[in-house]
């Protein structure tokens, strides 16, 4: 018998844009993006299609999106329209690759994040569980873009890449130029945090074993050229647990997906007397449903709103040809089930997306967590199936939006922090997390301004 609950794994459908641009430990930093940035040259050997194969796919593309869209009104959008100058576009491409970039553009008509075309090439690694890295990572702070991060085991670090460097061309072409290009293939996105994320990550996106050259400028302002090769590197959930030196417990993941749910619950149990928990949810780009609703339920002893869903028809939504029907209100937390009680503090950034935004959210209302960073994505739609298309390539078309037990929509807005931190150039170069920092000492606040005995209750 199949529990009716289990098909809300399929709706908080995670990672919706980015490749993940760094290495080792620092994989996860880009995790929301995860196989959506592959090049042309990735799908050339896979299932080619006849023009009349393509035009097919195309209108079962924009067909399915046109009945199922959770939205009549399409954002605003005349999909109608859309149809019209998509198709003879479509007609007159040269090539299978030609054709994923305008399936890819003509869901961005939407400006929504979840409703996505994936090549054959990006769907075989999404199920893989695999992505494409160059071992940095790269983003805008203070309007400048720099190198955030960078693997410790890879070819950037040996080459000199450092945190903070600023970026100033891609493969000899000056860094606004190729922003513009990215962002004009894009269109749009469920906000402009989105638009960002995925743009940063797109400029570095390619190929397994291709190279890509960046033209950078250290602190100093003098040059630094290095050319980085791509490889193909794991993208798996990830925990991360331990005590800092401040006593407090700290736990960061990067994804909602089995088995992080059991290892948090290991954690939790093992960091059960510390007197503060930070939960860094910054990267994390969000996963199963059901896998957020147990680690949700682990800080609560009764049940509790996670929110609700909304649906194009106001019915609740169903799966599988309709024989399981989803509620529209969902609960975390039973009797007896708590394992945390003392204070909690979520860390996220615009990195933070899906179901971490609801999860975040949650906690925040039912004043059992407090946020500190900066305002999450605002991606926040639900998808039920991944369709395939003919030639290996899959489509996801967002069926269900979510409103939080307050009744506040995410989507375009994302999560507020109650405690702002931004990130800054000079943190970057230094290594300072000033988010993390501003964490403990919420905590270190909260521990003097309540006894402990009523912290916990």
């Amino acid at each position: 018998m199949i529990k009716p609950f289990l098909c809300a794994r399929r709706i908080l459908v995670a990672p919706f844009l980015i490749v993940v641009l760094t290495s080792g430990a620092l994989a996860e930093s880009r995790q929301i993006f995860a196989n959506l940035t592959q090049t042309a040259k990735s799908d050339a050997s896979i299932n080619r299609l006849t023009g009349k194969d393509r035009v097919e796919a195309f209108e079962k593309i924009w067909r399915t999106i046109n009945e199922k869209y959770y939205d009549a009104k399409f954002n605003g959008v005349d999909w109608n329209a859309v149809r019209e100058r998509y198709r003879p576009r479509v007609e007159a491409a040269k090539s299978d690759n030609e054709f994923y970039s305008l399936m890819r553009q003509m869901a961005g008509e939407l400006r929504d994040a979840h409703t996505r075309f994936l090549s054959p090439r990006q769907r075989q690694q999404r199920r893989r569980l695999q992505s494409t890295g160059t071992g940095v990572s790269i983003s805008e702070v203070e309007g400048t873009p720099v190198v955030l991060s960078v693997g410790a085991d890879s070819d950037a670090a040996r080459g000199g890449v450092q945190p903070g460097m600023v970026v100033s061309t891609i493969d000899d072409k000056l860094i606004a130029e190729r922003t513009k290009e990215v962002r004009d293939e894009i269109g749009a996105s469920s906000s402009e945090r989105a638009m960002r994320l995925l743009t940063y990550s797109r400029l570095l996106a390619g190929d397994p074993e291709t190279t890509v050259k960046l033209g950078l400028v250290r602190a100093d302002g003098t040059p630094l050229d290095v050319t980085l090769t791509r490889r193909t590197q794991s993208a798996a959930p990830k925990v991360t647990a331990r005590l800092l030196p401040s006593g407090y417990a700290y736990i960061k993941f990067n994804r909602f997906r089995e088995p992080v749910a059991n290892e948090i619950k290991d954690a939790l149990i093992k960091f059960k007397d510390a007197p503060g928990l930070i939960l860094d949810l910054r990267n994390n780009g969000g996963g199963d449903g059901e896998e957020a609703l147990r680690i949700a339920g682990f800080f609560f002893n009764e049940k509790v709103s996670f929110g609700r869903i909304l649906t194009r028809t106001g019915k609740p939504p169903s799966a599988l040809f309709g024989l399981i029907k989803l509620p529209k209100e969902f609960q975390a937390g039973r009797k007896g089930g708590q394992l945390y009680r003392a204070p909690v503090i979520i860390l996220v950034n615009e990195a933070s997306g899906s179901a971490s935004e609801l999860f975040a959210s949650a906690l925040q209302e039912q004043n059992r967590a407090s946020v500190v960073g900066t305002q999450s994505c605002g991606c926040v739609l639900g998808v039920l199936e991944h369709r395939e298309v003919k030639g290996g390539g899959e489509f996801t078309v967002s069926e269900i939006a979510f409103l939080t037990s307050k009744g506040r929509r995410l989507e375009g807005d994302g999560v507020t922090p109650d405690e702002t931190v931004a990130l800054t150039l000079a943190d970057v170069r230094s290594g300072r997390d000033a988010a993390l920092a501003q964490a403990e000492e919420s905590l270190r606040n909260r521990a003097k301004a309540t006894p402990r005995s009523a912290a916990i209750q």
